[in-house]
């Protein structure tokens, strides 16, 4: 797991090949895609994709992930399209 000791900007599109826990929060306009958990304050980003995400409040156009895990009860996820149980999708061709 790789451990981020302060806030996380996302300057472009960021792609990590392992868990994250972000000591501070992650904030940019970019597209997170993470190959495994996500343990963080907020996060404020384009797309997100990833297992676990553990994090307060989540602002971001859509999130494709295995469970999405409140730090708060009162936390809060903004987002235009959620999908939690990523791994029991099944793809379909056009």
């Amino acid at each position: 797991m790789k451990t981020i000791k302060r806030d996380l900007i996302l300057k472009k599109d960021t792609t990590f090949n392992e868990s994250i826990k972000v000591e501070g929060s992650i904030r940019g306009d970019f597209n997170l895609k993470v190959v495994g958990n996500i343990d963080a304050g907020n996060i404020d980003a384009g797309n997100i994709d990833a297992g676990n995400i553990d994090a307060g409040n989540i602002d971001a156009r859509d999130i494709i992930c295995e469970k999405r895990i409140k730090k708060t009860e009162k936390a809060r996820t903004f987002c235009r399209v959620f999908i939690q149980d990523k791994s029991k999708i099944k793809r379909k061709e056009w």
